[in-house]
């Protein structure tokens, strides 16, 4: 089965100039598609908190 991750994930833009593209998400999906640890960054250009991400995913 074919899937759209970021259709499926919500980090879809869909408004607005930049719409089409992901937004700057981190998603950490195990097995069964759950979800284990998601992070949706608010402003495009800053980056994830990966020590948050790393906590979480170990």
């Amino acid at each position: 089965m074919s899937r759209n991750f970021a259709k499926d994930y919500g980090v879809l833009l869909i408004d607005g100039p930049p719409a089409g593209i992901c937004a700057r998400a981190v998603v950490v999906v195990h097995e069964n598609d759950i979800v284990v640890y998601s992070q949706l960054i608010d402003e495009i250009t800053e980056e994830p908190d990966y020590a948050a991400v790393m906590a979480a995913t170990s």
